[in-house]
């Protein structure tokens, strides 16, 4: 029992019971709130009205905490997943990181036992095999994405308040150290001083066919993204309202990417589709100066494609006028390092061989800060993922104390 300032005795309320009191607009509101649950309130003309729907939604929140507790993890995720869609919908999610959830929930959860077990029986070690049955054969970026799906989902449950907030069973899942994984995590790729001239003057090759300016259709692209750093999806969605003209200097803003996605369109008749969307990471939108190199290139590729007919302002074209695909390139690099006679190299070492030039040119912090800008990273991730890249120098500094 509790004593008010004026001596009489009230019932103190207990937590979770919820609060009644009369509002500003003459009517009353029922007010509930419960740790690991956010505050819910209900308005209404009387305040038996008023606790009428508190009571109610007290229940709810009772038999709600019973069903998620004892609902199966599989039928939990399909929820979860539908969920995420609609955040698609709304546009505060991007369907291509919504396909990478489908794809490793349908890969390596689905089927396991744990997606069998109810959130009340599942435990640590149930999730931690889900992760060590995929041990011998993925990398360690791969069997992270599992750990994050299960994170995810579960903090999500937890902040719809269906699961109890003190639900803390991720504490106790274990992830298997980097270096005792087989499968090595892919070392950053850059293209060897020597072969980028090689690479850049095989690209720019006319063709024999009058009909056709340089012998390979994305040449100039390969180019371009050597002397830019973009990100292959940055490239597709380039479009010419994005070029920029200043101080008698062309740069290109870069705000969106163009990616292949699932088509979950009603009556979809292809199973996937492009969208034009926004960067993943705000670092991203970003605008680059062109080099001299990289303003031939564009200025190339503008007269070399026609008209894009997805999206008209998009710069780079296929013969059928539909935007190419990031293999499309790929397959093009390919074709160039066979014929230079050297190894061959991905689309995304054409971006860390520009990064790494660029890091081994800073001389300060404010120039490391600049670069990262440049790449549309953090500075955090341009020091860690760059500034350690020449092996050479770390060989001269050797050799120079003997």
């Amino acid at each position: 029992m509790a004593t008010t300032t004026k001596g009489t005795q009230q019932k103190r309320r207990s937590k979770g019971d919820g609060s009644i009191f009369k509002n500003k607009r003459g009517g009353w509101t029922a007010r509930y709130r419960k740790k690991g649950l956010p505050d819910k309130e209900f308005s209404a003309p009387t305040k038996g009205e008023a606790k009428k729907l508190l009571d109610e939604w007290k229940v709810k929140i009772a038999i709600q905490d019973a069903i998620t507790s004892n609902i199966k993890v599989c039928d939990y995720a399909q929820k979860y997943l539908y969920r995420k869609s609609l955040y698609v919908e709304a546009g505060i999610f991007k369907q291509s990181s919504l396909d990478r959830l489908e794809r490793t929930y349908n890969t390596h959860i689905r089927d396991t036992e744990a997606a069998r077990l109810s959130f009340n029986n599942l435990t640590a070690d149930d999730i931690t095999q889900t992760i060590n049955a995929n041990k011998e054969t993925l990398s360690y970026s791969s069997i992270k994405k599992i750990y994050l799906f299960w994170s995810a989902m579960i903090k999500h449950a937890k902040n719809m308040g269906e699961l109890p907030n003190n639900y803390s069973i991720m504490n106790s899942v274990i992830m298997p150290a980097e270096n005792s994984l087989p499968v090595e995590t892919k070392e950053i790729e850059i293209i060897d001083e020597k072969d980028i001239p090689i690479i850049e003057e095989i690209a720019m090759m006319p063709s024999p066919n009058r009909n056709e300016r340089f012998l390979y259709r994305y040449g100039p692209a390969i180019v371009f993204l050597l002397n830019t750093g973009l990100r292959g999806g940055e490239l597709l969605a380039l479009g010419k309202s994005k070029i920029i003209w200043k101080d008698s200097r062309r740069y290109v803003k870069i705000n969106k990417t163009l990616s292949r996605v699932k088509n979950r369109d009603k009556d979809a008749k292809t199973k996937t589709k492009l969208v034009l969307t926004d960067p993943k990471y705000p670092n991203s939108i970003r605008i680059v100066p062109l080099n001299k190199k990289a303003d031939f290139c564009l200025q190339c590729m503008l007269e070399l494609y026609d008209t894009n007919y997805f999206e008209k302002d998009l710069i780079l074209a296929t013969q059928n006028h539909i935007s190419p695909t990031l293999q499309n390139i790929r397959n093009t690099l390919v074709k160039i390092c066979r014929r230079a006679g050297i190894q061959e190299y991905s689309l995304h070492a054409l971006r860390h061989t520009f990064a790494t030039n660029i890091v081994r040119k800073t001389t300060n912090m404010g120039e490391l800060k600049d670069a990262a800008e440049l790449l549309g990273d953090s500075y955090d991730v341009v020091i860690k993922t760059y500034f350690h890249t020449d092996s050479q120098k770390k060989v001269d500094l050797v050799d120079a104390i003997a």
